[in-house]
């Protein structure tokens, strides 16, 4: 059995700079992978600090 959990994301298209990156987002045919690619590069390159906690 696969258990899978959402983190949605929003995008306010009155904000100028979340349009433009909704609008470069068109293309990607699977968001989620690209999410996830992206945050594994951050990861990386220690771009963010993950927590982690008992929750």
């Amino acid at each position: 059995m696969t258990t899978m959990k959402n983190k949605p994301i929003s995008f306010n298209l009155d904000n100028p700079s979340d349009k433009y990156l909704f609008d470069q987002l068109k293309g990607v045919k699977n968001f989620s992978s690209y999410a996830k690619a992206l945050i594994a590069d951050d990861l990386k390159r220690k771009v963010i600090k993950v927590e982690v906690g008992n929750k």
